[in-house]
């Protein structure tokens, strides 16, 4: 452990028989283990994406001669070297998160802890985009994708006029009638946490409007 105080006791004999003895003793009390955060204010309780290396966090520390860690996301890892914990890696999935773990110092004297948070959020997520053709002002038949991952919302663009979007429960449903002709290609892009996004395409291709004959 780390060395502390020191000091001496004397020991001296008394009311007994023959000559008085003294004894003086060493006495050392070593300091208690200490744990102090060095790295940025807020790296011990951070939110990342999976696949996103974390910000290195850091504790500098006294009296130990090791650490054990307890809760860190599955591909974040803690080590202790030269009085100093580092904790760092990439997380691989949010099952779990957020992560709240525990550092434990070993060796040395008392039971010495702190704790920290890691949030892992999910990557955006969408199934492929759908291909339509359609008359001019008839009904087109509706498109569907789903969200998943960490994307709450879409936004679409390129459709055609009489053609719009919306997103209920996590789905994404394109449909109306389009009131214009020709050939659009629309473009999805999710939206939702910070984490990556997911993008899809498609087109939809309008004829003419309805066949008529004339007398």
């Amino acid at each position: 452990g780390a060395a502390g105080q020191g000091g001496t006791i004397s020991v001296t004999a008394q009311n007994g028989c023959g000559t008085s003895a003294a004894r003086t003793l060493a006495v050392t009390v070593n300091a208690s283990n200490t744990i102090v955060r060095s790295s940025a204010i807020g790296s011990d309780s951070q939110t990342r994406c999976t696949g996103t290396g974390i910000e290195n966090i850091t504790y500098n520390t006294s009296g130990a001669t090791g650490a054990s860690f307890t809760g860190l996301p599955p591909g974040v890892n803690g080590a202790w070297s030269g009085n100093v914990v580092t904790i760092s890696g990439t997380p691989s999935t949010t099952v779990g998160s957020p992560f709240n773990y525990t550092v434990t110092l070993t060796g040395g004297c008392g039971n010495t802890t702190t704790t920290g948070s890691i949030t892992v959020n999910p990557l955006h997520t969408i199934t492929a985009g759908a291909n339509r053709s359609v008359c001019q002002n008839n009904a087109m038949a509706s498109i569907t994708m789903t969200l998943g991952g960490g994307a709450t919302g879409a936004t679409v663009t390129g459709l055609p006029s009489g053609v719009t979007s919306s997103v209920v429960s996590g789905v994404l449903t394109i449909s109306g009638t389009p009131t214009v002709s020709g050939q659009f290609t629309y473009n999805v892009t999710t939206t939702g946490n910070s984490c990556t996004v997911a993008t899809t395409s498609g087109t939809i291709t309008i004829g003419v409007g309805n066949n008529t004959i004339s007398y």
